[in-house]
């Protein structure tokens, strides 16, 4: 698919931000009330959000954003710290600054759950809140007991991790869709496409790699020494959502983050892949979410 999907009532381009491309998806008219900006994770991009953007589009201004490397952004060289989480944190607040929004709310998912919570934490006086998916806190404290559940991670960012990506009619992204659902509803084949053929193309494949290269060599080590991130300040309220069947970032990890500004709740029939298994479950807890901001 050399261009991006179509979304009725949505518009695509891409904006420069520090000298990278970066392909974003925008609608709405709800211009007087806080906008959100969405971010997808791995290995996906903002296709995740197709059936909840038209929804919070009727209240609010949405920005949906493919993260470098992924979807339809530029894919910089996988070197040195071009896909530390922190840095693409940095650019999205970059981002921000592009498009002119005043403190929006955040609203992530895997990958792009951590930059969102990241964001907050670098440049709270940026961001009005977040709500970030199926995504432990980056302040939180994973006991070592519990971190065999992230052993995929050493196929996606190893030695093999290109061949992972691309080879064997991409066998293991397939195996990580099929696994990541849980008990919720699975992927289609079509579904799988839209994502899978985007990391074909050689300098997306090295991204993804490099997305958990990066993490597992310099910033996993932070986390489990506890100086990775701060926890966001107790004035930038942050809503944790987990899906009941995820096998990886379990209901009980997420909880790990919870703080006084940090809620958690579980959403039942649904694994990691929470905007696609209960998009509307989703959405009414982000305008819930919202809408006690504006109060």
């Amino acid at each position: 698919m050399a261009v991006p999907p179509a979304l009725e009532g949505f518009t695509d381009r891409s904006v420069d931000v520090d000298g990278v491309r970066l392909h974003i998806v925008e609608g709405g008219t709800g211009r007087e009330r806080p906008p959100l900006v969405l971010v997808h994770g791995w290995p996906q991009h903002w296709w995740i959000w197709r059936a909840i953007l038209p929804a919070l589009a009727r209240h609010y201004h949405v920005v949906a954003v493919d993260l470098r490397g992924h979807g339809w952004s530029a894919a910089p060289p996988a070197r040195g710290d071009a896909y530390d989480k922190r840095v693409l944190a940095r650019e999205l607040l970059a981002l921000l600054d592009e498009l002119g929004l005043e403190r929006p709310v955040l609203v992530g998912h895997d990958w792009g759950g951590w930059v969102s919570l990241l964001a907050a934490s670098l440049a709270p006086e940026r961001v009005r809140g977040v709500v970030a998916v199926a995504i432990v806190a980056p302040w939180a404290r994973i006991p070592v007991r519990e971190l065999w559940r992230f052993g995929y991670q050493l196929i996606a960012g190893g030695p093999l991790g290109y061949l992972a990506h691309t080879a064997l009619k991409q066998r293991f992204l397939r195996w990580v869709f099929t696994l990541g659902a849980g008990r919720g509803r699975r992927l289609t084949k079509d579904e799988k496409k839209v994502y899978l053929e985007r990391f074909r193309e050689p300098a997306r494949a090295r991204a993804g790699v490099a997305m958990y290269r990066r993490f597992l060599t310099h910033e996993m080590p932070a986390v489990l020494r506890g100086g990775y991130a701060r926890p966001v300040p107790p004035d930038v309220p942050v809503l944790l959502l987990a899906g009941r069947g995820d096998g990886v970032l379990t209901p009980s990890l997420v909880r790990r983050g919870a703080a006084a500004n940090v809620e958690v709740r579980v959403i039942e029939n649904a694994g990691h892949w929470v905007p696609e298994q209960q998009p509307e479950v989703v959405v009414e807890h982000i305008e819930r979410f919202v809408s006690s901001l504006e109060v």
